[in-house]
């Protein structure tokens, strides 16, 4: 299992992504055969999560992941062809990134009213 590193996300104001080797991770070339030289070897980024409305918590995200989850461990939850049992909901739900990190334990800051 692979832990992640604060250094390889980005964030391009909408989108959390992470560009770092895990188990299971291909290389640019692998995913686009016609990429630039210079992409070669590099890991491909991989979705984390869209900030679509709202705050935009993506570096409480980022903190959290860190501290608490494997990179492979959070995929797997987020991936939405994958189902299990959700303690809020009292169903079962399919995975999301929101999913993901409840599952995980993330508690998002109240909101000030």
């Amino acid at each position: 299992m692979t832990r992640f590193d604060k250094e390889k996300f980005s964030w391009d104001g909408m989108y959390l992504m992470y560009q770092g080797e895990f188990e299971g991770s291909r290389t640019m070339e692998e995913v686009s055969p016609n990429c630039h030289p210079s992409w070669h070897g590099m890991p491909e980024r991989t979705f984390i999560a869209r900030f679509k409305y709202g705050s935009k918590p993506w570096k409480s995200w980022v903190n959290f992941l860190v501290k608490n989850a494997t990179v492979e461990q959070y995929i797997e939850l987020s991936d939405h062809r994958n189902k299990f049992y959700s303690e809020k909901y009292g169903y079962e739900v399919n995975g999301s990134p929101v999913a993901a990190m409840e599952t995980l334990g993330f508690k998002p800051r109240k909101k000030r009213s």
